[in-house]
């Protein structure tokens, strides 16, 4: 079992970049490399370059970058708030964000919007599979966004608590081209896997 524990910059750093917002512009959880400059004529902060985009597909596959919604509904927690983790999956040729979008009114929205989502990853083996001792859990806010590391092994957006937007940035062929997306089933594994929230 692994426990969940709270996203932080410096936790999620072997895994990727946490995008967020810092209440005290000098605190400690915010990276170290982070510039903060004031923008919009004063009426907001920028955080510069929380998370950069790249990919690395051939030229000749023709991937594009774009922006998708994923609408996601929220898991079933055992009564212990242990779920099982059934599968990973990576993106070997791309980065991948999600950033959640909030609550909003108007056709289409989301009622009663979650807050929180589950992250589960793990860093890639010397056989080229999930490492499955680097697993990591961590429970993120509505107020925060993740960059996954090229070829990182993540689990699919889990929410917890109600269901959530978000927006997600992504290089594809979009053809099920492999370097789009590899999955691995962890359900024949001797051990089961599981992240306790």
């Amino acid at each position: 079992v692994i426990p969940a524990l709270a996203l932080t910059a410096e936790a999620f750093a072997p895994f990727g970049q946490v995008v967020q917002a810092y209440a005290d512009v000098n605190a400690v959880p915010a990276p170290r490399t982070t510039r903060i400059t004031g923008a919009n004529q004063g009426t907001a902060v920028k955080f510069h370059k929380l998370a950069l985009h790249d990919e690395a597909y051939p030229a000749e596959l023709g991937a594009t970058t774009g922006l998708a919604i994923y609408r996601c509904k929220p898991i079933d927690l055992a009564p212990n708030g242990e779920w099982e983790i059934k599968l990973l999956e990576r993106h070997p040729a791309t980065k991948q964000a999600f950033i959640p979008m909030g609550e909003a009114s108007g056709e289409n929205t989301l009622e009663k919007p979650g807050k929180r989502y589950l992250v589960i990853v793990a860093l890639n083996g010397p056989d080229d599979k999930p490492d499955l001792q680097s697993m990591r859990a961590f429970v993120a806010s509505a107020g925060q966004g993740l960059m996954y590391n090229m070829g990182i092994w993540h689990h699919p957006m889990a929410v917890l608590d109600g269901p959530m937007d978000f927006t997600c940035v992504e290089t594809q062929v979009g053809d099920g081209s492999p370097l789009d997306c590899e999955i691995v089933s962890l359900e024949e594994q001797p051990q089961k896997y599981a992240a306790q929230v």
